[in-house]
């Protein structure tokens, strides 16, 4: 889980806005809703409405770590 949102800064939300419905931002109850930018996977699951967690999970199944 990240908890600043510029650790994934390549990610931006899916095509019209897909699975982000809240009503101060997305509440991530609805699964992945953003995006790699390179190729455009759904790859993480953001929340950030005003009623709840603000945090990026990233799906273990589509992502993964290396180094550069």
């Amino acid at each position: 889980m990240l908890r600043n949102t510029d650790d994934a800064a390549g990610l931006h939300p899916l095509a019209n806005w897909e699975n982000s419905s809240g009503c101060c931002g997305p509440t991530g109850d609805e699964g992945l809703n953003r995006a790699c930018c390179t190729c455009g996977a759904p790859v993480a699951t953001f929340a950030a409405d005003c009623f709840g967690p603000f945090e990026l999970h990233l799906d273990p199944v589509r992502t993964y770590a290396f180094s550069q």
